[in-house]
């Protein structure tokens, strides 16, 4: 299949089938190779298409719909895995919504024993710019750790480090509450890095008593119930 240069005029269908909550991208892409994507009736095998040509899509037989962005703040537990796929014979996010709840992707992952705010929306583009560390979208977390803390790892926290070959830019560090050797402060981060936390933390030998997330872009835990979803209104981000 050719894939052609893209440009303002087209979308991009793997988005658009996916968006439209029929099923991932992945899987999006191989009902397009397999010939299960129609355009006026006719197997279309192409990545890209024109906006007026939307209508006349259907897969495998059917019309295709297209969602309006819907988005929701979820208040991840710890055991919980951001995955569609069940491993472990452990519980994922999904599994913990109401049996009715739409397809729907999670902005951003939390491991499974980190909490807090988990974003999520039946727009998968939304969730690839929130995500992408390029947009410098702004994560703000509360960080509770057993260990040493002193202005030394302070000023290396908020200059930037490199651990293991891998570069993380700097944090903001602030409201740090002390209590024996036990340390609780905010962090706020833009890259996202995997396990960029618990990489930080494992670098200076603490022990992670609590990893919570509390926002993400313009997107606030609150007050939330722990458990608990909420459907929120789209927000820009500044």
């Amino acid at each position: 299949m050719h894939q052609k240069k893209l440009n303002h005029k087209v979308v991009r269908l793997v988005k658009l089938i996916s968006h439209s909550g029929l099923c991932s991208r992945r899987e999006a892409e191989k009902l397009i190779n397999s010939g299960k994507v129609f355009l006026n009736g006719k197997p279309f095998k192409e990545y890209i298409i024109k906006p007026k040509l939307i209508n006349k899509i259907s897969v495998e037989g059917k019309k295709l719909k297209i969602q309006k962005t819907r988005v929701w703040i979820f208040h991840k537990t710890i055991g919980l895995l951001c995955s569609n796929v069940n491993q472990y014979n452990k519980k994922t996010v999904f599994d913990a919504l109401p049996s009715n709840f739409p397809r729907v992707v999670s902005v951003g992952r939390l491991d499974l024993n980190s909490e807090g705010l988990l974003i999520l929306t039946t727009n998968p583009s939304l969730s690839s710019f929130l995500e992408n560390p390029k947009n410098m979208i702004n994560r703000k977390y509360i960080i509770k750790v057993f260990g040493i803390f002193n202005d030394e790892k302070k000023k290396k926290l908020e200059k930037g480090m490199t651990i293991d070959g891998i570069n993380y830019q700097p944090l903001k560090i602030s409201k740090i509450i002390t209590k024996s050797n036990e340390y609780e402060f905010n962090v706020d981060l833009k890259e996202g890095k995997n396990r960029e936390i618990r990489n930080i933390c494992n670098y200076f030998s603490w022990n992670i008593v609590k990893l919570l997330r509390i926002g993400f872009g313009p997107y606030k835990l609150g007050k939330l119930n722990v458990g608990e979803v909420k459907k929120i209104k789209v927000i820009k981000n500044d």
